[in-house]
């Protein structure tokens, strides 16, 4: 599972961006309407500095949206009109006074039954935009997105905006050809740990491209932003958990961070179960980003040229959203292993150790020790997992991680359909596991979500 991307190379490419900028930007105005609703905000008043027709513009837009999506109308999309031109950037407007100004109010005396009548309309509108925008969860309110340099590393050159005029002066065609960019919708509700954001990095080992053999290493290690994190803001110090980047901050970090703004994952694990959440790494995180990383190198199978006794070793960067899904942000082909802070320094010879276990020892003998590395394959494919565990010190069979099976075609949307259904089969197992007594022992906002509490409806 991964965050909607963009890779600009031609003005059509930037035409699908602005027409998924513009459907974020409407969703996103429904939000804030029902969220301020069900927050006893006032959000109507005589002389507000937001017209109410902007209500009635987001509704229409919306309802055409739909009807296009579930009809599939070829209808011009409302925003393409040049007659509505002017319409559409007085939403803009708004909209992004709505964002920023905690007290914006629509222009309308506030009637009881005003509020209610648009708080109902609103509501239909975004349980039925739900089906048709699958990542709503993911894109908060702000409509921030990410630009990223394709030739770049280690942060360098990628920005935050979330404002359009902004973003499009970055992707014209003139420096489309000069270099290349990918537009990624920033993930707006992530994990936060002591206020600050996190993301992983994931070592993988692909062994064999037909069939895909991939090995996922069991550790890795956890970024930590400097700062706390807000969507007010977008400073690299809070949103950008790059190594190079996050350096410059430890000095003015957050007091509880690391002094390295680093954790490994036994680390992370040991924050879970402290927190009640002991079961999300084994049930959701980790296989979460076994599937993947299986679906990503599955659909990279047609477009790959593989020789034969040859292995590659990958860095994925995954984020976590507050509900513990993994989303899969970026793939490195050449994962920096230079030992810039002490986590990476004691964990990179173990990796390189077990690399050789694996590329040479179990390439002789199928029951050789693999290290910290496993194996991910299609649960029909599933040969008996290892018993013993790998720090025990005993000789073991190669330990096998499973993952659902894959679509039988190869075609990219029947694999992306498989990753989501696994995903969605892993959530409900996880779920089926807690008992009453369990549920007395969770805390923090995503109680309710672990628990499988469906009466809390989050938008």
């Amino acid at each position: 599972m991964f965050p909607r991307c963009h890779y600009i190379r031609s003005e059509a490419d930037s035409e699908a961006f602005v027409e998924d900028y513009i459907t974020t930007a409407l969703v996103s105005t429904l939000k804030i309407i029902v969220q301020a609703i069900e927050n006893n905000k006032m959000i109507f008043t005589t002389n507000g500095n937001i017209p109410y027709t902007i209500i009635d513009f987001v509704k229409l837009c919306i309802f055409k949206f739909l009807n296009k999506q579930k009809t599939g109308s070829t209808e011009k999309d409302i925003w393409k009109f040049k007659n509505q031109k002017k319409l559409w950037n007085e939403f803009m407007i708004y909209y992004s006074k709505l964002i920023i100004d905690r007290n914006a109010k629509f222009d309308h005396e506030y009637i009881y039954e005003l509020e209610l009548d648009v708080y109902a309309k609103c509501k239909y509108l975004l349980g039925e935009v739900k089906t048709y925008c699958p990542q709503h969860y993911i894109d908060g309110i702000t409509n921030t997105w990410i630009i990223k340099p394709t030739s770049n590393c280690s942060g360098h050159g990628i920005m935050l905006s979330r404002d359009l005029h902004t973003i499009k002066r970055k992707i014209t065609v003139a420096d489309v050809f000069r270099k290349s960019c990918i537009l990624q919708k920033y993930i707006e509700r992530p994990l936060l740990i002591y206020t600050c954001k996190i993301d992983l990095r994931q070592w993988f080992l692909v062994t064999n491209m037909s069939p895909v053999v991939v090995w996922m290493y069991k550790e890795g290690y956890v970024r930590f932003c400097a700062n706390s994190f807000s969507m007010k803001k977008m400073d690299e110090s809070i949103h950008l958990s790059n190594v190079r980047l996050q350096t410059k901050y430890r000095k003015i970090r957050n007091p509880q961070v690391p002094e390295e703004c680093m954790w490994n994952y036994s680390e992370l694990q040991d924050h879970l179960r402290k927190i009640g959440q002991e079961y999300v790494w084994d049930e959701l995180i980790f296989p979460g980003m076994c599937e993947s990383v299986y679906v990503v190198l599955q659909a990279a199978t047609d477009s790959t040229v593989h020789c034969d006794k040859t292995f590659q070793l990958f860095g994925a960067d995954f984020l976590i959203t507050e509900n513990f899904i993994p989303y899969l942000i970026e793939i490195n082909s050449t994962p920096g292993l230079n030992p810039s802070t002490s986590v990476i320094a004691n964990l990179a010879p173990i990796l390189l150790s077990d690399i050789v276990k694996v590329t040479v020892d179990y390439e002789k003998n199928s029951k050789a020790d693999t290290g910290l590395f496993v194996m991910v394959v299609p649960e029909k494919c599933k040969p008996a997992a290892a018993t013993v565990p790998v720090d025990s010190g005993k000789p073991i069979d190669s330990v096998v991680y499973a993952v659902g099976p894959p679509a039988l075609t190869t075609g990219y949307n029947q694999r992306m359909a498989s990753m989501q259904k696994n995903l969605a089969e892993m959530r409900v197992q996880m779920v089926a596991k807690k008992t009453e007594r369990d549920a007395r022992r969770y805390v923090g906002v995503n109680r309710d979500l672990l628990l499988g509490n469906r009466n809390r409806n989050l938008i």
